[in-house]
């Protein structure tokens, strides 16, 4: 028995990661552990490094709540039928019709290009059900039948022509189905649809999810390699959380027979036995690098935090995205409280869109703790991107790009950041500092070195020469820098062998 102990305690140590063997090493590396789920596991590092290394997304919310401007939670914020809403999908709707005759995918993906991103993440269908794509399930309602074109197949088409990485958002739910409040038939939650509780609604709950299978096959078998999706709404009744429905949606590898809202078979996918597929295998049988969020039920190969709220506290552990809107829902100031991310007239006015500091203040942040930067745009109802949001996202782009070195390919540490002050990334053998604005410095002392690591250049990165250091033992001290806090600097601090 000691024998099997011992061996166990040797092989933990050979195969701990080495900034964990010497308790007194005072770097810390991000971790990703690879789990798995309902019959589903992660992607390997090798297949999410794409994004990890890209560092920079873009957002698209597009659709028929662009045409009033109030954003993508109009119909249900504002309880609208189903049947009056539609009415934006037509020329009766007048100021407010969706008729998208603008829309240039080509113009979206020079931006994201401007910007310094890797991937797009698109829209094809949000919480209002409206696809936009050529879906054939019976109940749909899609671009394609209102204005005879499929914006998906031209977002993907432009992407790949721009050699950006595909994304699409895809939702689980549809305000149209009147069973997403009322799955049971026998507990309508509360709405502001005028929905209430009918035995009928069980089965209306069975065709919203038999919808998501039907749509989700299409848009993973006919739309060529996906990158990326982003799930979404996966919440029962805008209830509890999407591992909480889990039951409901079956995000794993099978479906379960004998689950109470069966999906035609019609609608499925089988394995090479015959065993029909859940939600993620049947997403991973036709795309299998695809890397997804975890908003469908299942763990998910990323992590997500969203909002424009401030990014604090140490590195992160695998691949997280902090995704985010610029500009608040019309009528108000707040983009904390109210985001908008369709299209929302607010984003036609400079003053109301965040300001590029604020917007270089969490991208700085991110790069800090090991996040994925993604930023939201929404086009107007014609398809047009608002003048400001281009404007500020191009000179955003513009500083990121004097800046590349420290952002792509580079990890979070190897010491933790002091929140809304300064930290680090590295990549190789040099290690980046982020000092935030607002703080001037003429010096800034590293922390602890590992012992062994010489500093051989410390200089500016996108500014003017090199930077005056001194090194005693594992501590340096960099003099010398004249920085008043006016703008981020970045110092590039290279060592003598990669850490």
């Amino acid at each position: 028995m000691k024998q099997h102990i011992l061996r166990f305690i040797l092989v933990l140590i050979a195969t701990a990661p080495l900034g964990a063997r010497d308790k007194t090493d005072p770097f810390v590396f991000p971790k990703r552990e690879i789990a798995s789920q309902y019959g589903i596991t992660m992607q390997p590092d090798s297949t999410i490094r794409w994004m990890s290394d890209g560092k920079i997304g873009l957002f698209v919310h597009w659709g028929l709540y662009s045409g009033p401007g109030y954003g993508e939670w109009l119909m249900e914020n504002k309880g609208i039928p189903p049947e009056e809403y539609r009415k934006l999908a037509y020329p009766q709707a007048g100021e407010e019709y969706f008729d998208a005759a603008d829309f240039d995918a080509g113009e979206i993906t020079a931006l994201a290009k401007r910007l310094g991103a890797c991937y797009i993440t698109f829209t094809s269908q949000h919480h209002d059900g409206y696809a936009l794509f050529d879906s054939k399930y019976m109940n749909s309602f899609t671009s394609v039948q209102t204005l005879n074109r499929d914006f998906t197949r031209e977002f993907v088409d432009a992407c790949r022509a721009a050699g950006l990485r595909v994304g699409l958002y895809k939702t689980l739910i549809n305000w149209r189905y009147p069973g997403y409040y009322d799955w049971t038939g026998t507990d309508c939650k509360r709405n502001k649809f005028g929905y209430t509780t009918d035995p009928s609604h069980k089965e209306n709950a069975r065709l919203l999810k038999e919808e998501l299978y039907a749509n989700t096959r299409q848009l993973v078998t006919e739309y060529g390699k996906i990158d990326l999706i982003f799930w979404d709404g996966g919440w029962l009744g805008q209830t509890r959380h999407d591992a909480d429905a889990a039951f409901f949606w079956e995000p794993g590898m099978y479906l379960d027979p004998s689950n109470e809202w069966p999906v035609n078979p019609y609608f499925t996918e089988k394995d090479e036995n015959g065993r029909a597929l859940g939600l993620m295998g049947m997403v991973r049988k036709y795309q299998r690098d695809v890397v997804t969020n975890s908003r469908c039920g299942w763990i998910g190969d990323f992590g997500n935090e969203e909002g424009v709220g401030e990014v604090t506290g140490p590195i992160r552990d695998g691949v997280v995205e902090k995704c985010f809107a610029i500009a608040p829902t019309l009528g108000q100031t707040d983009i904390l409280r109210h985001p908008a991310w369709g299209y929302s007239k607010s984003m036609e006015d400079p003053s109301l869109v965040m300001p590029l500091e604020d917007m270089k203040r969490i991208f700085a942040d991110c790069m800090m703790r090991n996040i994925v930067y993604c930023i939201n745009l929404g086009p107007d109802r014609h398809g047009r991107i608002p003048a400001p949001i281009n404007e500020r996202l191009s000179a955003l782009g513009e500083w990121i790009a004097a800046r590349s070195e420290a952002v792509y390919g580079t990890v979070g540490g190897p010491w933790q950041p002091a929140n809304g002050k300064y930290g680090f990334c590295h990549k190789g053998n040099v290690i980046y500092v982020w000092l935030q604005a607002g703080t001037a410095y003429s010096s800034f002392t590293l922390p602890q070195l590992r012992k062994g690591l010489k500093v051989k250049n410390v200089r500016k990165v996108g500014g003017d020469g090199r930077v005056r250091f001194s090194q005693s033992g594992t501590r340096v001290r960099l003099s010398g820098l004249g920085i008043d806090g006016s703008d981020i600097t970045i110092l590039a601090v290279e060592l003598d062998k990669e850490i």
